[in-house]
C-alpha cells in the first residue's frame, strides 16, 4: 500500500508567459509512486489524479481534443466555465463531468476567488492532442507540439513523388465523435440520493453516491462501455466497515478521506488515516477501511474499470467475480476431472 497525507504533496505552479493558463498542481499519482503518462504496462497506475488550483481569470489549459484520453473533472471549490459542445456551460461547487476523446474542453476560473478541481484521467498507450485555437497538434509520446505540413505518404523517399501533377491532399484527419452530450456526462454532487448498501448483521455498512455512473459509466464494462475509471463518493457510519477483507485480482483501487477518522486494513499491519490522506491499493493486496472515529467517514474511490475482475476474502476463505457477481468456495479437482 501506498499512502500519502495531501499536505506533504508539493503543489506546483504552472504558468504560461502571458499568465493566460496558469494553476497550482498536486500530482497525488506521482507522489503515491505513479509515473508520469505512463500506465500499468511502464510501471506506473492505470489512472493518474491531480488536485489543481486556477487563479481567478485563468484557464487550466488551452481549448484540446484528446484522440485516446478520457478526462473527469470534480469542482471542489469556486466557480468557473467549461468550454464544450462548441457551448460554454457554468459550473461551481459539486459538479462533477467528463471528457471522452474527441470532445474539445476547456476549463476557465470565471470566479472571484480560486477553482478548484479534481482532474482524473486514464493512461492510453498513445495519445495524440489537437487544438482548436491554434489549429496545433500534440503527441504524447514523444510529448512534442507541431503544425502539419501535408506531404505524400512517399516524399522524401522517392524523388518523382514530389513531382505529381497537383501535388498531395490527404483527406481531412477526424476525431472521434464524443459518445453524447455534455450535459449528459455533468451531474451535481448534492442533487444524487445515497444509496445504502448493509449486511444482515450490520457490521458492514455504506452510503454511497455512483458519481461515474451518473454520468454515463458501466462498471466492468470498459472498453465496450462505460468509462476506463470510476468514481464514487461513499459515507461509512462510525463504528462500521465499509466492507470485508478483500483484494482485487485485477482493479486497482484508490481512497481519498475528505472527513472523519478511520483504519486501513491490510493482511499484515494497520494504518490510521483522516483527511487529507490517500492511499494507493495494487491488485493482490487485501484491503480493508474501518471508521473508528464517532463522525461518518467520507472518502472518495478511484478505481480502474477492467472487464474483468476477481476478489479474494481471505478471513472466510471465499472468491468473488465481478460479472456475473457471484461469490464461491473452491473445491480443489484434478484437470482432467468431469472430462474424461
Amino acid at each position: 500500500m501506498n499512502h500519502v497525507n495531501l499536505r506533504h504533496v508539493p503543489e506546483e505552479e504552472l504558468r504560461s508567459p502571458t499568465g493566460k493558463f496558469h494553476s497550482f498542481c498536486r500530482n497525488i499519482s506521482l507522489a503515491l509512486g505513479g509515473v508520469r503518462n505512463v500506465g500499468v504496462a511502464g510501471g506506473g497506475h492505470p489512472f493518474d489524479v491531480q488536485l489543481r488550483r486556477l487563479p481567478p481569470g485563468a484557464a487550466v489549459c488551452p481549448h484540446h481534443a484528446h484522440y485516446s484520453q478520457w478526462e473527469l473533472f470534480v469542482v471542489r471549490a469556486g466557480r468557473g466555465t467549461v468550454r464544450a459542445d462548441e457551448r460554454r456551460y457554468e459550473v461551481r461547487t459539486g459538479d462533477v463531468f467528463i471528457h471522452p476523446p474527441g470532445e474539445a474542453h476547456q476549463l476557465i476560473n470565471t470566479g472571484l476567488r480560486d477553482l478548484e478541481v479534481m482532474i482524473v484521467a486514464d493512461h492510453p498507450a498513445l495519445d495524440a492532442c489537437y487544438y482548436p485555437d491554434s489549429d496545433k497538434w500534440g503527441l504524447r509520446p514523444p510529448g512534442k507540439a507541431f503544425r502539419m505540413h501535408a506531404c505524400d505518404y512517399y516524399d522524401g523517399e522517392d524523388d518523382l513523388s514530389s513531382a505529381a501533377p497537383g501535388g498531395y491532399r490527404p483527406p481531412p484527419l477526424a476525431l472521434p465523435r464524443p459518445v453524447s452530450s455534455f450535459r449528459r456526462r455533468r451531474t451535481q454532487v448534492d442533487d444524487m440520493p445515497w444509496s445504502r448498501w448493509r449486511t444482515p448483521k450490520g457490521k458492514f455498512e455504506q452510503l454511497g453516491r455512483g458519481l461515474s455512473e451518473a454520468i454515463g459509466d458501466v462498471r466492468g464494462g470498459w472498453p465496450q462501455k462505460g468509462h476506463p475509471f470510476n468514481l464514487e463518493l461513499v459515507k461509512v457510519p462510525a463504528g462500521r466497515s465499509a466492507g470485508p477483507l478483500h483484494a482485487h485480482l485485477g482493479q486497482w483501487e484508490m481512497f481519498m478521506i475528505l472527513e472523519g477518522a478511520g483504519t486501513v486494513r491490510l493482511e499484515r499491519g494497520r494504518r490510521t488515516v483522516g483527511p487529507g490522506d490517500v492511499v494507493m491499493h495494487p491488485p493482490g493486496e487485501a484491503h480493508q477501511l474501518t471508521n473508528t472515529g464517532r463522525r461518518p467517514l467520507l472518502f472518495y474511490i478511484i478505481a480502474d474499470n477492467p472487464p474483468l475482475d476477481i476478489f479474494r476474502y481471505p478471513e472466510s476463505d471465499k472468491w468473488g467475480f465481478l460479472a456475473p457477481r457471484k461469490y464461491f468456495r473452491m473445491t480443489e479437482v484434478p484437470y482432467p476431472d468431469g472430462e474424461e
